[in-house]
């Protein structure tokens, strides 16, 4: 056997480094990202905290620079003071010589107790079964629940579950269908065939796309009949077997893998996993809200106690690298280059997820005014994060990632996460009960005219969809309302 040597070009894509370092801080939270600025600055001997206030004012966007923005809210707040003084409140000024406390303001308040605890899937699905099956298959529902695994699957099979409740197989079959038209798309599933196929029923009620209809309508074929040559990825069988091009079935399988979620309930945790001492769970916001006199004020936290910059004494060694100057072994241009631009890259990165979290946050206060003026869910408008990213001109992933299991307070103090404002369904359901309220008893709406009522509110749904989610929360059709 010869052994030889011989060299060949290959093209292989590699992630650069600096862009899994930039993603891995979007998505931190605000305590994560005061802890990793900690952790750097242990590592890091060439990044410190600076005194003295480094922004001498001249930003080209002072909103997303932490120093101005420090500084335009004392300016702020001197104002407002100055305000007060002038306009001569005497019934405050009584009530502070006699000591009398007053009431909380906006500045003072405490956003970390006024949180609802986290949710886990059991709880979240359980209050959409109280309104969706009558309550003498309340407990068969409760009892499937119970029995989905952490990704929102159905372990047992039918006939087992049945068997153990003492009861018929169609009662448990006919409420695990109305548990697997909950949100998250595929919950329920039995299998992942069964998910794909019930996120893409999902996927084809929401879109009114003809395009996109066309595809969800091919993938569900494909999934439903021929699931052995997807699996293993059999391009030309599919393309005979669903009457369309092999290009075409490439597509649907980037589809498939790009659009779907083999794990529905992956943004829950697991009940064991968290559970809160009370009913407010200490969550610190990562964004506020605040309304002001102009429009909406959006301020980002969560690098806020420090002041970064690159130690003087790594610079003045880094430019004479650079300049070709100075006397350094090479272990020491090393040491000084690599730590330096490190810690550029890490300054560069907390800057560049403050700008975009902020931008985010104001394409959702753009979108979603009426809610937060009002503050009640009704007045939720359908909003997806791949809208967002499109508005913004941005991937869908640095929305998801920007997002992730942060909160955000809104301007009535209240703290949300931001997946309130990509739930489009609830507020739907929200707006469908409350026509229902406001029609005429004797002339009940039909689903088509409750559609064409949210199509003058700027949510466009269709009429089946309407049907799901009247029977969802247990409205009877027109006819059965009629008094």
């Amino acid at each position: 056997m010869q052994i030889q040597q011989d060299q060949r070009q290959v093209i292989t894509q590699r992630i650069d480094p600096r862009l899994i370092m930039a993603n891995s801080i979007l998505q931190l939270t605000s305590i994560e990202l005061v802890q990793s600025i900690e952790d750097e600055l242990l590592e890091n001997p060439a990044l410190e905290t600076i005194e003295d206030q480094p922004c001498a004012g001249d930003c080209i966007d002072p909103a997303t620079c932490p120093y101005c923005s420090a500084r335009r809210a004392k300016e702020r707040e001197a104002e407002q003071q100055a305000e007060a003084l002038d306009s001569g409140d005497h019934e405050t000024e009584y009530e502070s010589f006699f000591g009398v406390m007053p009431s909380e303001t906006d500045d003072d308040y405490d956003p970390v107790g006024n949180l609802e605890a986290e949710m886990t899937l059991q709880e979240h699905l359980r209050g959409l079964l109280r309104a969706a099956v009558p309550a003498e298959d309340y407990w068969i529902g409760e009892y499937l629940i119970n029995s989905l695994d952490d990704n929102g699957w159905l372990g047992e099979s039918v006939e087992t579950i049945a068997l153990e409740l003492c009861v018929a197989p169609e009662s448990v079959e006919q409420v695990l269908k109305v548990i697997q038209s909950f949100d998250p798309p595929g919950v329920g599933a039995r299998d992942l065939q069964e998910c794909l196929l019930l996120q893409l029923r999902y996927l084809g009620e929401e879109t009114a796309s003809p395009a996109s209809k066309r595809r969800i309508e091919i993938a569900e074929n494909l999934i439903a009949h021929h699931w052995e040559h997807i699996v293993a990825r059999r391009y030309p069988k599919l393309a005979r077997a669903g009457g369309i091009s092999v290009d075409e079935a490439k597509q649907t399988i980037d589809y498939i893998r790009t659009r779907l979620h083999p794990y529905p309930a992956s943004q829950f945790r697991p009940p064991w996993a968290y559970r809160p001492t009370n009913s407010r769970a200490t969550v610190r916001p990562d964004v506020v809200i605040r309304r002001t006199e102009t429009g909406y004020e959006v301020e980002v936290f969560g690098a806020e106690p420090f002041t970064l910059g690159v130690n003087p004494t790594y610079r003045d060694a880094y430019n004479q690298i650079k300049n070709g100057n100075g006397h350094h072994s090479d272990d020491d241009k090393k040491h000084i280059t690599e730590y330096v631009e490190r810690a550029e890259l890490f300054i560069r990165n907390i800057n560049q997820r403050r700008k975009t979290l902020r931008m985010i946050t104001l394409c959702i206060v753009e979108c979603q005014t009426g809610f937060l003026e009002t503050g009640s869910r009704q007045f939720l408008r359908p909003l997806t994060r791949t809208r967002v990213a499109k508005m913004l001109n941005i991937h869908e992933s640095t929305v998801s990632r920007a997002t992730a299991n942060k909160f955000v307070q809104l301007p009535n103090q209240e703290v949300v996460s931001f997946d309130i404002f990509f739930n489009s369904s609830l507020s739907i359901k929200d707006a469908i009960e409350e026509i229902i309220q406001e029609e005429d008893p004797s002339n009940p709406l039909s689903d088509q005219q409750i559609t064409e009522r949210l199509q003058e509110r700027g949510i466009s749904v269709a009429r089946r969809t309407i049907v799901k989610y009247r029977e969802s929360q247990k409205i009877l059709s027109s006819a059965r309302r009629r008094r």
